[in-house]
């Protein structure tokens, strides 16, 4: 094992400079999605990647969007991974935000811009960290895999995914970097989204009684659509939840809505992989809506369903991520992140762990304190060159 007066000579070589430069170069690299591509953000990783010494490589799906793998060490094992997204959720309503949401603005110590907490911060953490190895002169015996990936904010379909598919997930252990507030997270929700589709009959406006409103169907279900969910609990991710998240119906003014179609994000839990039974309370709460209304026309399909994870036992991983915090809490993480990849399809021990909170995350003037992103960095090192070590 490497000695202490080694891991902290590491440590020490965390520059917070670096650490905001390397945050703000990417925050003020948009990458939107829905809206855009990490293209250009994926070009600015391979370039600080490669002043790393690393040798980067760009991986790209069916789809062509970029993740950038990197490898670092001596050795091939024992294998350490670090996932981050380089995608970032859309800057939405400008007028929102007082801050640019591209311009990493930095105000009272606290970093300013879209990305900063979820999760561009957490990237120029993990990036500093293999800084401070590479300045410290410090050799690795294994190995370490940056996996900065795109597409996490719409389920890493053309990301991560991909990096499953191609072969690049097959280390000892790994940790995803999304916010926990340098908190350890153990497990992480999944999702179903769910299109209810509600059909009436349409009919002039000014005879509405020959007609069927499909909004107003799907009005006394969006009414009542806590009754969906089940009376289950997860010690560290809670309950499931859901989140009536985009309505569409009707064609005009004066005329009766024919159709109305509302998209649902259903948040499931550990434990909950059936479909079916996702599916089931749906139903039953149509039922009994159309018991008093006869003319509720509901149906639904889930159009996407992705597993929720969680670790099993306690890895080494997870107590060597507490030592180097120093008394963090064991949390969930209420998110959908890229972890599941790694403990679902690998079997890979991985720990959800990075700077920022979820709680300012896809909301205007999303920020993270600098002193945070420093301590992650701090953090990483302390963790990569402790694992890293197979003496």
């Amino acid at each position: 094992m490497v000695e202490e007066a080694v891991v902290s000579a590491v440590v020490e070589q965390v520059d917070p400079d670096e650490v905001l430069g390397f945050a703000r170069r990417l925050i003020t690299t948009p990458s939107e999605n829905p809206g855009g591509t990490e293209d250009a953000v994926a070009a600015v990783a391979a370039e600080i990647l490669e002043g790393l010494g690393g040798a980067p490589e760009i991986v790209r799906g069916d789809e062509g969007r970029p993740s950038v793998v990197a490898r670092f060490g001596n050795g091939d094992r024992p294998a350490l991974a670090w996932n981050g997204h380089l995608d970032v959720v859309p800057a939405g309503d400008l007028s929102a935000w007082r801050h640019p949401p591209f311009g990493a603005e930095v105000v009272d110590g606290v970093l300013i811009g879209r990305g900063a907490a979820d999760m561009k911060g957490g990237i120029a953490s993990a990036l500093a960290a293999v800084s401070a190895i590479r300045r410290s002169g410090v050799e690795l015996p294994g190995r370490l895999d940056l996996h900065l990936a795109a597409d996490e904010e719409l389920a890493g379909l053309h990301g991560t995914k991909v990096l499953f598919e191609r072969g690049y997930l097959d280390q000892d252990a790994a940790i995803v970097g999304e916010a926990t507030n340098l908190n350890l997270a153990l497990a992480e929700r999944g999702g179903a989204w769910i299109t209810a589709t509600a059909r009436g009959k349409a009919a002039h406006g000014s005879t509405p009684h020959f007609g069927v409103s499909a909004i107003t169907s799907m009005a006394r279900f969006l009414l009542r659509i806590e009754e969906v969910l089940p009376d289950l609990e997860h010690p560290l991710v809670g309950r499931p939840t859901v989140n009536a998240a985009i309505i569409q119906g009707g064609s005009a003014p004066n005329v009766v809505a024919d159709s109305c179609v509302v998209d649902i994000d259903r948040r499931i839990i550990p434990g909950e992989t059936e479909p079916e039974k996702v599916l089931e309370p749906f139903e039953r709460l149509a039922d009994s809506i159309r018991a008093e209304h006869p003319e509720v026309d509901l149906s639904f399909a889930i159009e996407l369903w992705t597993d929720a994870a969680e670790v099993s036992g306690d890895p080494a991983i997870a107590e060597l991520c507490r030592t180097a915090v120093r008394a963090p809490l064991d949390t969930g993480f209420t998110g959908i992140t890229d972890a599941r990849f790694y403990l679902n399809e690998r079997s890979i021990p991985t720990i959800i762990l990075g700077p920022g909170s979820l709680g300012v995350a896809h909301m205007a003037d999303e920020s993270v304190e600098i002193a945070q992103l420093v301590a992650a960095a701090r953090i990483y090192a302390r963790v990569f060159t402790r694992f890293l070590d197979d003496s």
